[in-house]
């Protein structure tokens, strides 16, 4: 639902699903939805990569995630309408992140999600298409934001924020075709509610993502009554899946809840809830038209479960999985428990046969939002937050104060018979209730909705991995940040044989400086770690809402608050105009009063200015902060503006205004944050969103008031004094990208990060090569390469602390290795080029090919290959010598090929080959020829010929 915001160990639990599948005899185990069976098998055990922080992902929530052809994982999240969505792209290993900005320029942010699809070869996308198609959708509420990226994420073309024909949007969800139409573009289905009469509507974009057209409802009146899912009560929508087999005709499957009858609906309505107990398949049957027409989609829906009158099973979402040969999976849950059906078609299910229970973990009473993605044959990972602590209890266990909760992966390969549920997050996510009912979260309440809404699995298509990503604020209650987590080991969604593991670790967190209590500043922070990620930012440096320190101190009548920034200057400044005002905060606890700890409540002393320059003015205030509803409550107060470097707000808080604390009580809990104002495209809609907080995580130093202290001398200033590189060793497929992080700290106790050192990298090997970077506030810096040629290289970094480019006595250096290598194939894939066939490569040019390859039985890779561009921009003749590694998908529509190659009769040369089997005519197929010499062709729309990948 949309939303207006104002501001390795491994647990395995298996459990077969039979139940609905055989009449062989069951345990029971009783449920709120009935009596349903339950049976124990062993499962591959599955581990997870220590989960990764998202840098830059404050405030946003119910992450979105695909995965690309290369294994990188690209994460969208909202964070509010109107401030848009903010999008990451993860390194395939799981080891970093980075963050893409604001895809939908701010238009949007009440939902977001992505749609990937296969390599667009259109010759109108100029530069040329490197990777997947990648759409995404920003929910306006009035609207739907649209827009694509070509690039892996690098660039998105311009927003289109008008791209449905109904007004009145609300969530919606994507999914592409996996075959290109005959224009080579992606055709990208939306599914969204129409507000105004709760109709699920059905968008079709035939250019990738950027515009479409409206294609109707995907609910039939014929099949479900108006009356049962219309007003006042409606309906509860999940995902669509374009599911496509090779050859074969594209149909559209998805999923909604909906109360038990008309009645049913009115008496929801009148009593305030959403208990939907009847589950829909909605199959839709598409009749291709040449583009850009639009397909003629006919819809059916087929009742999946119908379960008892009051049983709740949007909680949220439903779901629903097709894998690769057709079978369709409906997830759901009562709250207690992941429910799943199965139907070898998604037209046949028995609405009276129960669903079958996938097992909760020892302790795991309470579960939510459940998301699946299938792979193979009988394959799917279904993800889930789980809570411990709490007593279960329906009709809401969700809302339960003492939940503790973490992220849980099921999986299956036999088809839904047996899953294996595993742990995927290392800490408890967030603790207490979650909210799972929109915006009456804040109307009716206030309760915690931190998490949002949902949350994602995809499946890696170079080797099967599990994907996840998800909200967090265990770290700072109240405040969500998104995570990542990667399937290291166990089976593989897309060959179902163990997973090879290729996780990285992160880079060890950054000590964060510490607040002293005496003398103080009880709050410290990382300074440039405020980057300017709002809409029209360019991720520069706030240097005003940038927090370095805070101060506590008092007088017989007042609590003194002193905050200091990095440059402290009044909105819209030089450097940052798109900040129209900011806040200033510093917040507390204290026992025995109105805001304890443990509470939702904060004790706070607050500023903000009006004017620029020399006019500006600074107000105070002080009072209470409710985190669960984001709202302050307050009273005036006094203090002083020094604006300027390392400039202050001293706020004089009165003692009577914060709880009376006496001499000698103590302020626990301390942090601080800041927030700018901005408006969004000319709308004049005003925004205040969270710059930095201080610390970035837990809270500072206790302040005892009243305290007297001897301040201890000032430390040393910090210099590099370490150097560590991190992966220490890696390997890779070659031409993929690879990063090395180098960490600088001091030499104190315990090390400091130490920002602002150019750190200079040396690549010697199969990949030479140099780079500089200098290191953030973590005293980081990354150096990302491609390695396009199989081998050793050794990765050499210094921190030239002089930057005079000249590794000198006592600047720290490190190294560390990275292997290339050639990926190994698939066995029993086999490609042919019949007719041979022809491209217009990137450069303009007529470029030709032919050949074949095969993996033979025992595996080793056999074929010969030639390409010949004609000029003029770059005339060769290549010729392959060897044929070292093939690589199918698993739905046989995409190979890679790799080997060695002559160009113009001498040389060797490493060359990838990437080719599309999009049909049997070879209209809609694609090649692209890829050589370590410079020479990329792009991956390019066949102007004659055919592509034919199988596997024997």
């Amino acid at each position: 639902m949309g939303r207006i915001r104002v501001l390795g160990i491994t647990l395995v639990f298996v459990i077969s699903l039979t139940s609905y599948l055989t009449s062989s005899p069951s345990q029971a185990a009783n449920t709120s939805s009935g009596t349903l069976q339950i049976f124990a098998s062993l499962p591959p055990t599955a581990t997870f990569n220590p989960n990764l922080l998202l840098k830059g992902s404050a405030s946003a929530g119910e992450p979105s995630i695909r995965t690309d052809q290369f294994g990188q994982s690209f994460v969208i999240g909202p964070t509010g309408v109107p401030a848009g969505c903010k999008a990451f792209r993860v390194r395939h290993d799981g080891s970093a992140s980075t963050f893409l900005g604001f895809p939908d320029h701010g238009a949007g942010g009440g939902d977001c999600d992505w749609a990937i699809g296969p390599q667009e070869t259109s010759p109108t996308i100029v530069p040329p298409s490197t990777d997947n198609l990648l759409a995404y959708s920003s929910l306006t509420l009035p609207n739907i934001t649209t827009g694509k990226s070509d690039d892996g994420g690098s660039t998105f073309g311009p927003p289109n924020p008008y791209s449905q024909q109904v007004a009145g949007d609300d969530r919606m969800w994507m999914a592409a075709d996996p075959k290109l139409n005959s224009l080579g573009f992606a055709d990208v289905y939306m599914t969204y509610h129409d507000v105004s009469v709760v109709e699920i509507e059905l968008g079709v974009s035939r250019d990738g993502g950027f515009s479409y057209v409206q294609s109707g409802p995907i609910i039939n009146p014929a099949d479900v009554l108006p009356a049962q899912w219309g007003e006042p009560s409606g309906n509860g929508l999940g995902n669509i899946v374009a599911y496509r087999p090779k050859n074969g005709a594209l149909t559209l499957f998805s999923i909604f809840v909906t109360p038990d009858s008309a009645a049913d609906n009115a008496s929801q309505f009148a009593a305030g809830t959403q208990n939907f107990n009847r589950v829909y398949e909605a199959v839709g049957t598409v009749t291709e038209v040449p583009a850009p027409g639009a397909p003629i989609i006919t819809w059916r829906n087929y009742e999946v479960y119908h379960g008892p009158v009051g049983a709740r099973y949007d909680r949220i979402f439903p779901i629903t999985a097709v894998d690769g040969a057709g079978k369709v999976y409906a997830i759901w849950t009562d709250g207690n428990n992941i429910m799943v059906k199965s139907d070898a078609t998604g037209t046949g299910w028995s609405p009276s046969t129960a669903p079958g229970l996938i097992a909760n973990p020892t302790g795991v009473n309470t579960t939510i939002m459940p998301w699946a993605e299938a792979g193979a044959s009988g394959i799917v990972d279904v993800v889930f937050y789980a809570a411990t602590g709490g007593s279960g209890a329906q009709p809401s266990p969700q809302d339960d104060p003492a939940n503790q909760w973490n992220v849980y992966m099921a999986q299956t390969i036999d088809g839904g018979s047996t899953w294996g549920v595993f742990k995927a997050s290392d800490h408890v996510i967030h603790n207490g209730p979650i909210c799972i009912d929109g915006l009456n979260c804040n109307l009716i309440g206030p309760r915690d909705r931190t998490l949002l809404d949902f949350f994602q699995v995809s499946i890696d298509p170079t080797n099967g991995a599990a994907d996840i990503a998800y909200t967090d604020d265990h770290a700072a209650p109240g405040n969500a940040v998104l995570y990542f987590t990667r399937q290291c080991t166990g089976a593989s969604a897309t060959t179902g044989a163990a997973l090879v593991n290729d996780c990285v670790a992160p880079p060890p967190p950054v000590t964060p400086p510490q607040g002293t209590t005496c003398p103080g500043p009880q709050i410290l922070d990382f300074v440039n770690d405020a980057p300017n990620n709002y809409p029209a930012g360019m991720g520069q440096n706030m240097d005003n809402l940038d927090i370095e320190n805070a101060f506590f101190g008092a007088t017989p009548t007042t609590i003194e608050v002193t905050l200091t920034i990095k440059n402290l200057q009044a909105p819209p400044t030089v450097d940052n105009p798109n900040i129209l005002s900011g806040l200033w905060t510093v917040y507390w606890q204290q026992v025995l009063t109105a805001n304890p700890p443990g509470s939702p409540r904060w004790w706070y002393a607050q500023a903000t200015t009006t004017g620029t320059g020399g006019s500006a003015l600074a107000f105070f205030s002080d009072g209470t902060f409710d985190v669960s509803a984001d709202t302050y409550s307050d009273s005036p107060a006094m203090g002083t503006f020094n604006p300027g470097p390392n400039g202050t707000f001293v706020i004089h808080v009165p003692r009577a205004d914060v709880g009376n604390p006496a001499d000698g009580s103590t302020l626990t809990n301390t942090f601080a944050d800041t927030a700018g104002a901005f408006l969004i495209a000319s709308t004049g809609l005003r925004y205040i969103a969270r710059a930095d907080r201080a610390p970035d995580s837990d809270y500072g130093a206790d302040y005892v008031v009243a305290q007297t202290c001897t301040p201890p001398p000032p430390p040393p200033p910090s210099s590099a004094a370490s150097l560590t590189l991190a992966p220490k060793t890696e390997t890779n497929n070659v031409f993929t990208q690879a990063s090395e992080t180098a960490t600088v700290k001091d030499a104190s106790a315990p090390p400091k990060a130490v920002p602002g050192v150019v750190v200079r990298f040396t690549v010697t090997g199969a990949n030479p090569g140099s780079g500089s970077q200098t290191t953030d506030q973590f005293g980081q810096a990354v150096f990302t390469y491609t390695g396009q040629n199989a081998g050793i290289d050794t990765i050499a970094a210094y921190a030239d602390k002089n930057n005079n480019g000249v590794k000198d006595s006592g600047e720290p250096s490190d190294t560390a290795t990275k292997t290339w290598v050639v990926p190994s194939s698939t066995p029993g894939c086999e490609i042919k080029i019949t007719g041979g066939g022809t491209i217009v490569a990137a450069n303009g040019d007529q470029g030709n090919f032919g050949g074949n390859a095969q993996i033979s039985s025992t595996g080793s890779p056999s074929g010969q290959e030639q390409y010949q561009d004609h000029g003029p921009a770059q005339p060769l003749n290549a010729k392959s010598t060897s044929v070292t590694s093939i690589v199918c998908s698993s739905d046989k529509t995409q190979a890679t090929i790799y080997g060695q190659a002559t160009i113009n009769g001498s040389g060797s040369y490493v060359y990838r080959i990437v080719l599309q089997d999009n049909g049997s005519s070879g209209s809609t197929d694609a090649y692209g020829i890829r050589l370590n010499s410079g020479y990329d062709s792009g991956v390019r729309s066949l102007r004659s010929g055919n592509v034919d990948i199988h596997k024997k």
